[in-house]
Parts: C-alpha cells; structure tokens; sequence
C-alpha cells in the first residue's frame, strides 16, 4: 500500500490491537490518531476531522454502534466511511452494524491484507462519490 494521504481514527480499546494498526497503515505523518473510547472518539472527530473512523464496538463507555449512528445523523460527518471492526460476529450484529451506517463490518480475528484491501476500497468508494457530488454541483451552478 502507497504512503496514505487520509486521516484515520482508531477507536479501539484494546492496546495491542491499536499498536499493530498504527503499525500497518503507513499514513502520511500526523495522519493516524487513535481514540480508547467513546467520550474520547467524539472529541478527536472534532478536533482531527477524519476522512476514515475505525470503530470497535465494545468499549469501556458503550457500543460503538451509538457512535456510528450519531455520526450519520450529523450533516457534518455523514460521509465519513465508517469500518467497524469488532469480535461481534453474529450475523445479526453484522447486519445491525450495517443498517445503522457502518460501511463496512470485519471481525476479530482479523488479517491485515484483508482489512487493508477494505479500507482501501472505502478510500476508492469516498473518494468516486466526492467527484460525483462536485460534478454535480458544477452543473447545477
């Protein structure tokens, strides 16, 4: 994978898990940050402005899900592609994943050539529909 030029949240309690996903994407310097809860997701959403939110589910101050879900109700994020990645692995959760916003939905374990090609094809989707949208509105100008 080329050096990144996103930004990408890591919200992910378990400090291993976060360790080896700052290891694998190489993103462009300051590019990768990385949140350990929900409270703490929500200000880095802010202050960060993501282009990409990797979100576990169970954290220490509630599902991730409750995030994802406000994310997609505020204007300002409901672009933002979201790859939840989580040991949730029953097809309901999946599935409940999906239809309150995710994006994507990988389990734990995980491997990383897989959850690189996904995040890479978020990248690819994010940015198709951007160029839709400006040209769009060239034309409606």
């Amino acid at each position: 994978m080329n050096k990144l030029p996103y930004k990408i949240l890591i919200v992910e309690d378990d400090p291993a898990i976060s360790k080896l996903l700052l290891q694998a994407f190489d993103c462009a310097d300051n590019q990768l940050f990385t949140a350990a809860d929900l409270a703490q997701a929500r200000k880095k959403l802010k202050a960060d402005r993501p282009d990409l939110l990797i979100l576990d589910r169970m954290l220490p101050d509630g599902d991730g899900l409750e995030l994802c879900a406000e994310i997609r109700k505020n204007p300002q994020y409901q672009s933002l592609p979201v790859l939840m990645l989580t040991c949730k692995a029953e097809l309901g959760d999946k599935v409940l994943g999906l239809k309150l916003g995710a994006d994507d939905y990988l389990t734990k374990p995980f491997e990383l050539a897989e959850l690189k090609a996904r995040v890479e094809a978020l990248f690819r989707r994010t940015e198709e529909l951007n160029l839709r949208r400006a040209i769009k509105r060239s034309l409606n100008a």
